[in-house]
């Protein structure tokens, strides 16, 4: 996968959630995932987690680099690499919102559960 600009290199096949459960998981938060669906750069990562942490925690070096490392930890990407403006998740050279894909892995859970429940 291209990495020339320092994209996360999360591949929109479920990966895009470790990652975000990884963040949550590095800081003991829960993001808010109401405007998911919006999500696509890096930036807009950081700025769902700079909610969920304490007053003066953004101003911490540390707390960027600790970020970069839980957000690329999935992948193997070099945290060092990406910033703000990077890319999270790539498909065919297009930039995918987060959102669209943990819809689509309720839904199929939901399905699942569903099929489960008949057989049973």
């Amino acid at each position: 996968m291209n990495n020339e600009r320092g994209n996360v290199g999360l591949g929109g096949d479920g990966d895009e959630i470790t990652a975000l459960y990884d963040v949550e998981e590095a800081f003991g938060v829960e993001l808010d995932y109401s405007s998911a669906d919006e999500w696509t750069t890096v930036g807009d990562v950081w700025k769902a987690l700079l909610k969920q942490l304490p007053d003066g925690a953004a101003e911490r070096p540390e707390t960027w680099s600790h970020f970069k490392e839980a957000l690329c930890r999935e992948t193997g990407m070099d945290p060092k690499r990406i910033d703000l403006k990077s890319g999270l998740i790539v498909e065919d050279g297009h930039w995918v919102p987060v959102g669209h894909w943990t819809e689509l892995l309720w839904i199929l859970a939901i399905g699942v559960a569903a099929v489960v429940w008949w057989m049973s």
